[in-house]
Formats: C-alpha cells, structure tokens, sequence
C-alpha cells in the first residue's frame, strides 16, 4: 500500500511538468536548425526563380515567332518578328504586310520581355535580327541566305546583373519549326 501512496503523490508533479510546455533552450535550438535550412535554402530557391524567368522569357520569344508563323500561314503571306530594342527589355515586334485600304490598320503586336529577366545575346545574322516566314510557314531565306547551314537563332542571356548567367538558344529552322534549347548544366 505504500507504493501506491507514493505514485498517487508524484502524479500531479507527472502531469504538472507534461503541462509546462518547451524549455527556452529547446526553443533556441530548434530556432536554430530552421535558420540553418533556411540558410541553404534560399539561395537555391533564388536560382530557380532566375532559371525560370530566364526559361520563361525564351518560351515568350518562341511564342511570338510561332504566332507569326501561324499568321504567315492563315494570310498565305509573309509576316516577319523584328527586334525593337536589344538591350533591358528586350521587344520584338510582328511586322505583316498592310491589308488593303478600306481595311483599318491595326498597330503590330508588340512582345515586352520583362526588364530584368534576359538580355539579347546574339540575333539571327539578317539585318535587324528579322525572322520572317513566308507564307507555306517556312523560314523566308531570299532576302539573305543564313549564312551558317541550320537555323537563325536569338540566344537570350540572364538573368540580368547574375553573377553566372545562363544562356538560352531560341532556333528558327528553314522549314518553320521553331524550338527552345535550354542548357544542360545550369549555372
């Protein structure tokens, strides 16, 4: 009988010290662990969300030339995706051929890639880095052969201001298919 009156006794300081909650050391180490995996963790985060502003603003590019296509095709004429402007941001402008004239001009369709996600690296070697589909959706290369055999291609660079930018190719090919090569190590 006496082993029951103890535990009876130490029940109420069992149950008190399960009530009393985390010590302030346990607190601080478990606040540390999360400060330690928040640490590593976002630097990679930042990397994937520069990887995917650069993949986006290809994607945005192949987009655009693929419209194009689709307009050059659906016309049966030649319609054409210029470059605006080279550096932070990039836009590309379609350029088609002016309806008749009772028909209202409506003003070319206008890309904006945002400021700090890519820069324009390299442009197709045609004057004005012109990509223009002719009217079956091939790539029109009268004006100026390619002078590489294989496609005219924009390599986009980013993000902007990153210490190691990566580089994105966006490819136009002669018979009109147009195609995002991502790199294979990413920086």
């Amino acid at each position: 009988m006496g082993i029951a009156h103890t535990t009876a006794a130490m029940s109420p300081v069992r149950a008190m010290r399960r009530n009393r909650g985390f010590s302030l050391v346990e607190l601080l180490v478990v606040l540390a662990i999360l400060a330690a995996i928040s640490l590593t963790a976002v630097p990679w985060f930042l990397k994937i969300s520069q990887r995917g502003q650069l993949k986006s603003a290809a994607f945005e590019v192949q987009t655009t030339l693929l419209a194009a296509r689709m307009k050059a095709v659906k016309r049966n004429q030649p319609v054409s995706v210029a470059i605006n402007t080279l550096g932070p941001p990039i836009e590309l402008m379609t350029v088609e051929p002016q309806p008749p004239a009772p028909t209202p001009t409506i003003p070319a369709p206008r890309l904006q890639l945002p400021p700090r996600s890519a820069i324009l690296l390299a442009t197709p070697n045609v004057p004005g880095g012109t990509i223009t589909f002719s009217g079956d959706g091939r790539v029109d290369m009268n004006p100026t052969p390619n002078p590489t055999p294989g496609s005219y291609e924009y390599i986009l660079q980013g993000p902007v201001g990153a210490p190691t930018p990566n580089q994105i190719h966006v490819q136009a090919w002669p018979n009109g298919r147009v195609v995002v090569v991502t790199p294979t190590n990413w920086y």
